[in-house]
C-alpha cells in the first residue's frame, strides 16, 4: 500500500537521498547533503515521499512560499518503481494537500514527457544554462 508521508525532518535519510540524487545534477554526497540541509531549514520548502511497504520509492520537494503557485524543486522516483504512477501520485497528493491554482517546474529532456503526460503545458527554454542541456518550463493550471 502506498503512503504519502512528510519527510522534511528526515531528509538526510540515506534511502531518501538515494532517490533525491536521481533529480540532482552531478549528485555528489556533499551536494546532496547540502541540498537536504537547505531544504530542511527552509520554512517555504515542503518535502514528501511515497512509501511502499516501509520503502521510500519517490520524493517531491516543493517551494510553497506562494500556496497558489507551487513550484516543484525536485521530483524523483526509484528506477524500479518508474512508470507505475508514483510520480503522478506525488503530484496529485500535493494538489489535494495545498489546492494550488498553478504548479510550475523546470526540467530537462529526461522528464519533460512525464510532465506532458500529466497535463502540464511545456515551453522550451533551450540551453538556459549554457551546459548543452535543453531545459523546459512546465506549468499546470487549474
Amino acid at each position: 500500500m502506498r503512503c504519502f508521508v512528510d519527510v522534511k525532518e528526515i531528509l538526510q535519510n540515506r534511502d531518501l537521498l538515494i532517490i533525491l540524487a536521481l533529480s540532482v545534477y552531478d549528485p555528489t554526497d556533499e551536494r546532496l547533503h547540502n541540498r537536504a540541509e537547505a531544504y530542511m531549514s527552509n520554512p517555504d520548502a515542503a518535502v514528501y515521499a511515497i512509501q511502499v511497504d516501509d520503502l521510500f520509492v519517490g520524493i517531491i520537494v516543493l517551494d510553497i512560499a506562494d500556496r497558489e503557485k507551487i513550484e516543484i524543486l525536485n521530483i524523483a522516483v526509484a528506477s524500479n518503481h518508474q512508470k507505475a504512477g508514483v510520480g503522478s501520485s506525488l503530484i496529485n497528493n500535493c494538489i489535494e494537500k495545498f489546492h494550488p491554482k498553478e504548479i510550475i517546474a523546470e526540467t530537462d529532456n529526461d522528464a519533460v514527457e512525464f510532465y506532458r503526460r500529466f497535463g502540464f503545458e511545456i515551453v522550451d527554454l533551450g540551453d538556459k544554462y549554457g551546459a548543452g542541456i535543453r531545459r523546459y518550463q512546465c506549468t499546470y493550471k487549474f
